[in-house]
């Protein structure tokens, strides 16, 4: 493992840009990615591709990172220069990008005494086998958990406070730190037998994708 200075560390992050989550991102990414394999495909830099195209070396950056979705005409100029449809352009194959899940847009639970409250860290899409809690659990809190689906596993981490996890008849005491891998096809529950709050992370990781 290497190790950055922090003057090296800081002038890493001033070659970068803040993440705009724009509405037509996606469109933009995918004419973006396939702008960059064609031009890869072909050996062309940025300035090749302005000389030959008649689009500006600037406009073609912006389109290729995904900061601007071209005009038609735009598009045209470029899907000829390449001998390509400008439909191709637009397929419809996924790009992964960042996506920002704000606070006020996570889904948060909370038990009928008030003492327990679920918040969701990741967005729940029915293709992904994994889903992401923060759990806050007063001082004296019980939360009863139901089973889920068999070969379904769960990793629960105390970030503060301390907390007894009862399981099959056993109970495992968990510190702040640590980390207990656990079954949860069957029922069990999260004690917080002290009166701090207790701060937790859990994720499950089923056999399938939500939904299947």
């Amino acid at each position: 493992m290497s190790f950055q200075t922090l003057g090296s560390c800081l002038r890493s992050v001033d070659k970068t840009q803040d993440y705009i989550d724009h509405e037509e991102g996606p469109i933009a990414q995918t004419i973006g990615k396939v702008l960059n394999d064609l031009r890869k495909q072909r050996q062309l830099s940025l300035n090749d591709l302005a000389l030959l195209s008649g689009v500006s070396r600037s406009m073609l950056s912006q389109i290729e990172t995904g900061r601007s979705i071209p005009s038609v005409v735009v598009l045209c100029k470029i899907a000829r220069t390449f001998n390509v449809s400008v439909t191709d352009f637009l397929q419809t194959e996924a790009v992964d990008r960042p996506t920002l899940l704000r606070a006020d847009e996570t889904a948060l639970r909370v038990s009928a005494d008030g003492k327990c409250a679920w918040r969701t860290l990741m967005l729940n899409k029915q293709e992904r086998k994994a889903e992401f809690y923060e759990i806050t659990l007063r001082g004296g809190g019980i939360e009863k958990v139901a089973s889920y689906p068999p070969g379904t596993k769960a990793n629960l981490a105390v970030n503060k406070g301390s907390i007894l996890v009862a399981l099959d008849g056993m109970r495992h005491r968990l510190s702040e730190g640590d980390v207990l891998e656990f079954p949860v096809s069957v029922a069990h529950t999260y004690i917080n037998p002290d009166h701090d709050e207790a701060l937790l992370y859990l994720v499950l990781q089923y056999p399938h994708g939500l939904g299947e």
